[in-house]
């Protein structure tokens, strides 16, 4: 398994202000995704078991942001590794998840 580093939500931001390309990643697991009634915008869903047929939805040469719902879902993790062995050289995971992006904005 990779060591994905993590990005916070002030980074992300800080990063898009400066006209960086970003690509959020929505992988939060099925009970937090049917709860929630709200993504980031633009997010792509990639989910573990479809991973290589979502992950062609996900763009290339761009900073990937790879979230949860907070920092305690696991499948986070495993995702951003297959995007990596994939092919996507800048992937980070989401410090805090959806819940910190929100709280941040």
């Amino acid at each position: 398994m990779l060591m994905v580093s993590r990005i916070t939500p002030r980074q992300v931001v800080t990063l898009m202000a400066k006209g960086a390309p970003v690509q959020f990643v929505d992988a939060r697991g099925e009970p937090s995704w049917t709860d929630a009634a709200e993504q980031v915008s633009g997010a792509v869903r990639v989910r573990l078991p479809t991973v290589t047929r979502d992950a062609t939805r996900v763009s290339r040469g761009c900073q990937v942001v790879v979230y949860g719902a907070d920092d305690a879902e696991a499948d986070v993790a495993r995702v951003a590794d297959q995007l990596r062995m994939l092919g996507h050289r800048h992937v980070r995971i989401l410090s805090g998840g959806f819940a910190a992006w929100r709280e941040q904005h």
